[in-house]
């Protein structure tokens, strides 16, 4: 990543000495590690508003977007319920459009109430954030942000909004008269855009990267889009091209489960003449699956929150899949929302003791998948990765949520063409687009091989093509994007020919350095290990004699730095491979 060296000044006046600036290629992510130290730009000083405090931020460009990181002392949603308001003087004039704080802003833009106002000389006139392609993130309730505006955008009359080399910026918290602003009052901040281009976004492939990964593909269907005849054939057309082997669909309202089958058989034909695997056990969400689906549960009566076990072949596993299929409520829905994620970590405790409605064995991979509508409290998500419980009266109290006592982890995956990862878009909303659909995965007992959300409108023309796709063909199928997750799940190795003598596994994995090889032998045997990196290296190897029966033999990786590596076992049997990763 290239350094990225602001050019800003603030003063009273606009000085000519400016320092050089680069381009800076922001993700849109909620994750703020491609925000640099040099990115900092201005900090303002602490208790000098009466409401919400504005702290800090930074700002940077691409070539087609102005990115802006803001930090404030409570949280808040941003696009919802409060007076936080970001002017932009875009032609660099202060004479013209509306004087703030020393400024001349052409654009006023009300977060809160999801409007903007723009002044120019063409004239005047409201929009909304989707208008000047504004995008945040993240969704939920938060005190730092980060967002995108297009430098493109016009007027709602087709002129330029952005008209110059750069812009003056004011934040102000317009909820009474002695609000914050940043800057201050007297103080012009400037920052001069730069032209130099940033390095290209490198595409996701579409693909698989190895056979052994199982993909899991979430896909809100907008209201029973695999039964509609105007919108069947590009679910038909995209699913087919993303070969998944489990799926999770949303609003499947008016479709029982056969149904879904019958069209994921047309979608992904299976070999062998096998069929696709369905269940529905609530008002909308159907689990389909490649693979046997072996039992299913209701997780909260009355709510689109249902699990499944899926028996994932022992070529791919040693272990059985629980895949928990989600439709959260939407919108203002704070309380409904909190309950179903309460239920989720009671549902998951339940499964990891004995006793209760649901006993998996230990190490067993789960995943929570769908459509979460995570747009109010950041407590919705907390609880979901932590355990923490906020109904405790009649969920209980909560609980470490991985087999490991660790958080359970967050797939966020951005776009295969561009640097945003929103699920969720409708240009005819007031509401931009959104991270709605989630996978939430036990990390310490499967990896992430490859995540991407497929964003039809912003791949390129060479990556469309690559595919047949066109780049309406996603926004014809449904307003929420298809969320794809390849998934690396405990193995066991058998050595060929000899499955009752010699059979082979390792837990955890992925690990975070130490685990352990559990197998057996009918007769006692010398056995050799080889542990080898993606190259064919070999890092160590030992020799050790064994008696007949069940044996443990532990694995010491500490020492390596994360990555793949194979382990290599010999006994008289034969000789096995185990692909072993290291987070």
């Amino acid at each position: 990543m290239k350094n990225f060296f602001p050019v800003f000044l603030i003063a009273t006046l606009i000085l000519p000495c400016l320092l050089t600036s680069q381009t800076l290629p922001i993700v849109i992510d909620s994750q703020f590690d491609d925000w640099t130290a040099e990115a900092t730009i201005l900090t303002d000083p602490a208790n000098d508003g009466d409401d919400i405090e504005l702290l800090r931020m930074a700002v940077a460009n691409d070539e087609n977007h102005l990115f802006i990181q803001l930090e404030i002392s409570e949280e808040v949603n941003l696009t919802d319920d409060h007076k936080l308001t970001l002017y932009l003087d875009t032609d660099l004039n202060s004479a013209t459009g509306i004087l703030v704080n020393g400024i001349g802003a052409e654009l006023e833009i009300s977060l809160g109430e999801r409007e903007v106002f723009y002044k120019l000389p063409s004239g005047q006139g409201y929009m909304s954030l989707n208008d000047i392609g504004f995008r945040h993130q993240p969704t939920v309730t938060s005190s730092i942000f980060e967002m995108a505006f297009d430098l493109e955008a016009v007027s709602n009359a087709g002129f330029d909004l952005f008209i110059s080399s750069g812009i003056h910026l004011v934040w102000k918290d317009e909820t009474g008269p002695s609000g914050d602003a940043m800057p201050d009052s007297g103080s012009v901040f400037t920052y001069l855009f730069d032209d130099s281009p940033a390095p290209p976004v490198e595409p996701i492939s579409l693909n698989k990267q190895t056979n052994q990964s199982i993909r899991l593909l979430t896909w809100n269907t907008l209201n029973n889009g695999l039964d509609d005849l105007d919108r069947e054939a590009f679910f038909d057309k995209i699913i087919g091209l993303l070969v998944p082997d489990i799926v999770t669909f949303n609003e499947c309202w008016d479709m029982n489960a056969s149904q879904v089958a019958t069209f994921m058989n047309a979608a992904v034909p299976l070999p062998n003449f096998q069929n696709w695997k369905a269940v529905k056990m609530d008002d909308g969400n159907v689990t389909a699956s490649r693979y046997p689906i072996l039992q299913n549960w209701v997780i909260l009566p009355g709510q689109r929150l249902t699990a499944s076990l899926i028996d994932i072949p022992s070529s791919i596993s040693n272990k059985d899949l629980l895949v928990i299929n989600a439709h959260f409520r939407c919108c203002s829905a704070n309380f409904e929302r909190q309950r179903e994620a309460d239920a989720f970590v009671e549902f998951i405790q339940d499964a990891k003791t004995p006793g209760g409605v649901i006993d998996l064995p230990e190490g067993t991979p789960f995943v929570l998948s769908g459509d979460l509508n995570l747009v109010g409290y950041s407590q919705q998500l907390t609880t979901l990765l932590t355990g923490q419980v906020v109904n405790t009266n009649q969920f209980g109290p909560g609980g470490p949520m991985d087999w490991d006592g660790s958080d359970l982890e967050d797939v966020i995956s951005r776009h295969t063409d561009d640097r945003f990862a929103y699920t969720w878009k409708n240009n005819f909303s007031s509401y931009p687009p959104s991270r709605l659909d989630f996978h939430i995965i036990s990390g310490s007992v499967m990896e992430v091989e490859k995540a991407f959300t497929l964003q039809t409108e912003s791949m390129s023309p060479a990556h469309l093509a690559q595919y047949g796709l066109l780049a309406s063909d996603g926004r014809a199928a449904s307003d929420h994007l298809p969320k794809v997750t390849d998934l690396v799940l405990p193995s066991t190795v058998v050595v060929s020919g000899v499955e009752a003598r010699f059979q082979l596994s390792v837990f955890p994995n992925p690990t975070n350095g130490y685990c352990q090889i559990d197998f057996s032998l009918e007769n006692a045997s010398d056995v050799l290990f080889f542990l080898e990196n993606e190259y064919g290296q070999v890092l160590r190897s030992w020799e050790t004699h064994f008696t007949n029966g069940k044996l443990t033999f532990p694995l010491d990786l500490i020492d390596l730095p994360p990555g793949i590596y194979f382990l290599k076992v010999k006994a008289d049997t034969g000789l096995s491979n185990y692909k072993l990763v290291k987070k």
